[in-house]
This record gives C-alpha cells, structure tokens and sequence, in this order.
C-alpha cells in the first residue's frame, strides 16, 4: 500500500548510499585524511568552557560566516548564501528553478545529487555524455546545444568533475554561461582548491551564472556539513527564500569560519595532497591493465578489468575505496581518494596483492 502512494517518479529512485563500516584506510569519500589544526581545537576548546549558548538559536542570517567569505571573495555577502554542505545548495536551487516537467542538463558521468534532486522535484534530467575516449572531457558545444533544445532551466557543471577528476577550462565555462542566458548555469566547485581554478570572478559579468563551494573537501569539515554558493545577489534572494529556517548550527559556522581564518595551515595540507596525487598517480601507471585518468581533485579514477571483485577484496582487507559497478559509464572503474603517504602506501601495497603483482 505504501508503493501506491509514493509519487510515480519516486519509486524506482535509487537514493545515495554511504555506508559506515569498520576499515584500516577509508579512500572512499573525498574527504581530508587530516584533522582539525591543534590551534583551532584549543579555540574550540576555550568556546565550550567560556559557555557557548547553545541554549539559543544561531544566527540565521550566518552574517560573520559570509562576511569573511565575501572579503575573500571581493563579493557581496548578500551574494552569498550558505548550506549544509553543497548537498543542501543543490536542493535549494533546484526547488527554486525547476517545477514537474521542466530540464535540468548535467553530464554523465558526475555527482549523482543533480538527477536525485532533479527527479525528487518532478524535474526531467537530461544527460550529456562526457567524452570516454578524451579522458571524459565535455563537449561544450555539445552540452550549449542540448540546454538550448532542452530549454533547461537549470545546467550543471562538476569543476573539476566527480568522479573522473577532469577539469572545464574557464573558456568553456564561460563559452556555456555566454550562450545559455535562459539557464541557471552551476558550476560546482567542490574540489576547485585541487585545481586552483575558479569561476567565481566571471559571476559579475553573468548574472545566470553560480558557483558552489564547500567545506568538507579541502578544509576538513566533512563532518560539520558546510558549504555556500556565491551568484548574482538577485539570484541569491530567490535561493535565500527557501533556505531551511537555522540551517546552519552555532557551531558550524563558529568552526567554518575558525578554519577560514586558517587558511595558510590549509593551504599547506592542499599542497601536501596535490604531492600524494601525483605520486598515487605515478604509482599506479606502473600496474599492468590499468588506466589512470589525469585528475585535477582529491581523487583519483582508474580503469581496471574486473573492478568489482578488486574493490571487494579491497573492502576485505579493510581498505575502503569507491566502485562503480552499478554505473554502466563507469562499471569498469574504481575511484581512490588521496590519502596521506602512509594510507597511499597501504592502499597501493593491498591492490598489488589483490591484482597479484
């Protein structure tokens, strides 16, 4: 009885799935390998023994979170609104722009959250294939074509792309922004730090256009769930009329804008990641019958036959990694997140045993 009242479109929606399990390296999730710097434990620390007033409600408006994001920026804090996670932005955009029946065109492969959120909205994904045979690099007037015929009204950009590790060149971005004006364009650039490429600084000159950041990746706050969108202030207010009422904790943003305010230690532990990426990558050229795609993320994509059952005996040995064998673009792929020296070591040891080399 339950099924029959459930929206059609719902039913057979497969939702996004991850699993907590015991293991000795976890390279499955894109998160940081790192913590928390001491010094901001030690703030934090202080936060909770001066009384931190959780007896009352946060800010709802998160000013000094987006004030310290928009001087970095050079943007209008009323341009930014901010979310649990990027997830959350995602939805609220969506719910925003797109009713029963209308477009929304995103490539494929990339996040999932897009037709998730597009299908739960009664919304009609529409996919643009990436290029296998160019390392899934997108055609972009390919994916301009398919927005303008779809008359989508909302278009977006993985930069770089989850999970392959590509990047967009700013020209083509902007190329889609230019010539999509009847689109919310969104260009999600939740491993941008990775790359050091933004589209941020085009956002002035196309008012369609929005960019996503968050804090779970690079600055280590996978946990506190956070992240913030940066757009034309008129797109912001339509965004900020759905935003759930105090959808950011105290602390949250008391811990987002602590680990802001530390951007030089961040900054170093980006900088110790890109190192371990090309290593990882170097590292896994080496195996026989694999393919490493270049990535410009915290991630790594290979090719790999049998990439099932090497991921499984992964999981066996305790070292958690993410497969892709129910993607019919990327059955053959399993994707390894950037670890630390150390959990790159163990991750490649494990997958030479398994692949018997």
């Amino acid at each position: 009885m339950i099924n029959d009242l459930v929206r059609p479109e719902l039913r057979k929606l497969t939702p996004y799935v991850s699993h907590e399990v015991p293991f000795r390296v976890k390279l499955d999730a894109n998160e940081s390998p790192f913590e928390l710097p001491q010094k901001i434990r030690e703030k934090l620390a202080d936060y909770f023994v001066k009384g931190p007033g959780l007896n009352l409600y946060p800010d709802n408006e998160s000013v000094s979170l987006r004030r310290a994001l928009a001087d970095y920026w050079s943007v209008d804090h009323d341009g930014i609104v901010v979310g649990t996670g990027s997830n959350q932005l995602i939805q609220m955009i969506i719910t925003v722009f797109v009713g029963k029946g209308d477009r929304v065109v995103i490539p494929c492969p990339t996040f999932s959250m897009y037709k998730i959120n597009t299908i739960i909205a009664g919304g009609i994904p529409v996919e643009v294939p990436l290029l296998k045979e160019k390392d899934f690099a997108l055609d972009a007037d390919a994916f301009i074509d398919t927005v303008n015929k779809q008359g989508a009204k909302v278009a977006f950009l993985c930069n770089p792309n989850n999970p392959t590790g590509g990047l967009i060149s700013i020209e083509d971005i902007e190329k889609v922004a230019a010539k999509c004006t009847g689109t919310i364009v969104v260009v999600d650039e939740a491993y941008a730090e990775f790359c050091e490429q933004s589209a941020i600084p085009l956002i002035e000159k196309y008012e369609n256009l929005v960019a996503l950041r968050t804090f779970s990746k690079a600055y280590l706050l996978a946990g506190a769930r956070c992240g913030y969108s940066i757009s034309n202030i008129a797109v912001s207010k339509e965004i900020n009329k759905i935003r759930p009422t105090f959808n950011l904790s105290s602390l949250t943003q008391l811990i987002a804008k602590m680990v802001f305010d530390e951007r030089e230690e961040v900054e170093k532990m980006i900088g110790y990641l890109k190192d371990q990426r090309e290593y990882l990558f170097e590292e896994l050229k080496k195996f026989k019958n694999v393919y490493v795609y270049p990535s410009w993320a915290n991630y790594i994509l290979i090719r790999v036959q049998e990439a099932k059952e090497i991921s499984c005996k992964l999981y066996e040995k305790g070292v958690l990694i993410r497969s892709f064998s129910d993607d019919s673009a990327l059955s053959d792929c399993i994707r390894v997140s950037v670890g630390t020296k150390e959990q790159n070591d163990i991750f490649l040891e494990e997958l030479r045993s398994v692949m018997k080399y």
